[in-house]
């Protein structure tokens, strides 16, 4: 029931101000809200949004025992810019403090027979990427999110993370991406036999938007569909499904209902501004 994540910790800057966001903490936030034993290896610079941050983080109900500060680089940022269905596409400076995460000691502590989850995005970095490699190399059950960012989506970097991961998480446009790099056609069965016989993944879960999601886990394949809400913003919808998809499955429940509770927290969370939005977790598990 331990929860590791493991990235980037940034401010999304929309133009209706500064959410503090990036996909590991929006996963860790939810998790901890639902339940789970959970912690942030993450990285913030010394300076104000860093400070902020910190702050927000523990107001929040993580330790932050595991948030780094970094004496040079400074605290991440993702300049947003939302579309006409709520979808954000981002920019982010590069460096900033979590493109150099550190292997420190109580991380790895915290990793050993964790469940960790990793994406893509913080790995643009050879320091960063090497750290987290040694914290998987103790880690109990790996989660690959992918949430591939351009320009940082790197071919390279995605099939090197697929094959430590047990579980992967993609999107439906991440789909077509990670086909076109294997050469296979763009469809989440014809993939998950790809990465099933290349990669060793045990189980793929493929959010799809207002179509829904799909999970293949121990044998099942399960089909789940959206539920109806007005969206406000996407921004951590995605987080929010996968934190609660694993808070059902490492407790134990069925994964038809896993994904069902998902998917109603995702849209919970789309109907509200920004990645974090307020919530009960009983309000979503009855």
């Amino acid at each position: 029931m331990k929860l590791l994540c493991v990235g980037e910790m940034l401010w999304d800057v929309l133009p209706e101000g500064e959410f503090l966001g990036g996909a590991p903490l929006n996963v860790a936030l939810h998790a901890r809200r639902l339940g789970l034993d959970t912690q942030l290896v993450s990285r913030l610079g010394d300076d104000d949004r860093g400070r902020r941050a910190f702050d927000r983080v523990r107001a929040l109900g993580l330790t932050g025992d595991l948030i780094q500060i970094d004496p040079t680089y400074p605290t991440g940022i993702a300049a947003a810019t939302l579309g006409a269905d709520g979808s954000a596409s981002y920019q982010f400076p590069f460096p900033c403090a979590w493109d150099a995460i550190e292997a420190a000691p109580a991380a790895l502590a915290a990793a050993r027979g964790a469940t960790l989850v990793y994406g893509t995005l913080a790995q643009r970095s050879e320091t960063t990427r090497r750290s987290l490699a040694q914290l998987l190399d103790v880690a109990a059950w790996r989660v690959f999110d992918a949430n591939l960012r351009a320009p940082h989506d790197d071919a390279t970097v995605t099939l090197e993370s697929l094959e430590r991961a047990h579980l992967v998480k993609l999107n439906e446009h991440e789909v077509v991406t990670l086909a076109g790099w294997l050469d296979v056609r763009a469809d989440a069965d014809v993939l998950f036999d790809r990465l099933r016989s290349q990669f060793g993944t045990r189980s793929l879960c493929v959010t799809e938007g207002e179509r829904g999601a799909r999970l293949w886990h121990e044998g099942v394949r399960i089909v789940q569909a959206a539920v109806p809400t007005v969206v406000a913003d996407t921004i951590g919808a995605g987080d929010s499904f996968l934190a609660m998809l694993l808070a059902e499955l490492l407790s134990g429940e069925s994964a038809a209902g896993a994904m069902q509770r998902a998917a109603r927290l995702a849209a919970f969370v789309a109907s509200q501004p920004g990645a974090s939005p307020d919530y009960r977790a009983a309000d979503f598990r009855n």
